[in-house]
């Protein structure tokens, strides 16, 4: 994208959305009734005027120029078994802008048929299923991928008499969930997923089966527990019709035992997992190859007889080649691990949930590794390549030195 259009599309955006996003702010969890439903209609009509925007500033033509998932949009049942491997991304601009997402995909010349946001339950008006950005992704031809995290806490009591105290949810929190006690936020998501139509891959309660890192993981919860609560909420979407909801089960495949969190054949539409190479940026950890965080566990993830998705995929830069274990890792990826159908980068800056120094898993801005990522997926075969694009893949040339932009570096 050009600087005058992403000068103007910040203009644009910040003009409609500014004065919105502080009523909402300021109403929280508390503005219920009238007040916040004009909240939500005025939020509705401004994100309709920015998606419009949006479209003008960047052209209509993304869309048409994603000829595969034209099927995929609309018959969501085609996901379950795509006929190639599918790139997207998250980008930690999102949700408040998808132009990073964008960039980035221009950076490697490959476009991103899948986009994942994620979001927390709560009461907050940024819990709420995320209908516009949902929306705006598919106006821009891909479909969303959602990571769902049940973070119960940020509940309030006053509004929910039935549920349990803050301090005493997580214990046995996914009991809690299955017997019914969320179902006024389930139905609510649900509701609004069927009335958005599409498909949207939705990545329920990640990483489970970690006893370290979420509130919902084994530390409070049964692996019977997590099943239950899994079934009863996809019950509860089947329900309400949101049948273009396709089900993503994401272990930690670090740990043994994750096949005791499978839900069921009938409830599980992807299996999903993480690479992610922190290299040596803690203590714990060391320097990785792609075949040792996702390639050693890649037959028990294909036991599940699922297409399989690398939800998020990236390597830190400290104690290691960082550009070989991108190569290594995409160049292996179609003949080695054929029942991946999709795999999205980790494009995030600022990553400050695990460690206490924020990591940079970004690819953006890094001209030798988008080069090299290029190459890796220009040797790619026809099996793996979207429709419509050359055989030959993108042009990748030779790879940049570390201190030299490129012949396509965006231009000042």
């Amino acid at each position: 994208m050009s600087r005058v259009r992403r000068i103007g599309l910040g203009v644009v955006a910040a003009a409609l959305s500014v004065g919105v996003v502080l009523a909402l702010s300021y109403a929280g969890s508390s503005a219920e009734g009238p007040v916040r439903d004009v909240l939500r209609w005025i939020g509705g009509g401004v994100a309709r005027a920015e998606r419009g925007a949006v479209r003008w500033l960047q052209g209509s033509d993304r869309a048409a120029g994603l000829p595969w998932m034209v099927p995929y949009r609309q018959d969501p049942t085609g996901l379950r078994e795509p006929g190639q491997l599918l790139l997207g991304v998250y980008d930690d601009d999102m949700p408040r802008s998808l132009e990073g997402a964008l960039e980035l995909e221009a950076e490697l010349g490959w476009p991103f048929s899948l986009i994942q946001v994620y979001t927390a339950w709560g009461d907050r008006p940024d819990q709420e299923f995320p209908l516009r950005l949902v929306e705006s992704i598919s106006d821009l031809g891909s479909v969303p991928v959602v990571t769902w995290e049940p973070w119960l806490t940020d509940f309030e009591n006053s509004l929910h008499p039935g549920i349990a105290l803050r301090d005493q949810r997580d214990d046995n929190g996914l009991a809690d969930i299955a017997a019914g006690v969320y179902d006024f936020y389930v139905d609510a998501w649900a509701a609004r997923a069927a009335r958005f139509g599409g498909p949207i891959l939705l990545r329920f309660g990640h990483e489970m089966n970690d006893p370290y890192r979420y509130p919902w993981g084994p530390q409070n919860n049964a692996p019977e527990e997590f099943v239950a609560a899994w079934r009863h909420v996809v019950d509860r979407f089947r329900a309400a019709g949101a049948d273009n909801v396709l089900w993503v089960w994401s272990p930690h495949v670090a740990y043994e035992g994750f096949e005791w969190f499978y839900p069921g054949d009938d409830v599980v539409d992807w299996v999903a997992t993480g690479a992610l190479n922190y290299g040596t940026a803690a203590n714990w950890a060391r320097w990785w190859s792609f075949k040792a965080t996702f390639g050693d566990h890649y037959e028990e993830l294909a036991a599940f007889g699922k297409p399989i998705m690398i939800a998020e995929f990236g390597s830190l830069a400290v104690g290691g080649d960082r550009l070989a274990w991108y190569r290594e890792a995409l160049e292996s990826l179609p003949g080695d691990y054929p029942m991946v159908r999709a795999l999205l980068f980790f494009n995030v800056a600022s990553d400050a949930t695990i460690t206490y120094q924020a990591l940079d898993w970004s690819v953006s801005g890094d001209t030798a590794l988008a080069r090299t990522i290029r190459g890796a997926l220009a040797g790619w075969p026809a099996s793996a390549r979207p429709e419509g694009l050359p055989e030959a893949g993108p042009e990748a040339g030779p790879e940049a030195g570390p201190g030299d932009p490129g012949p396509d570096a965006p231009q000042s």
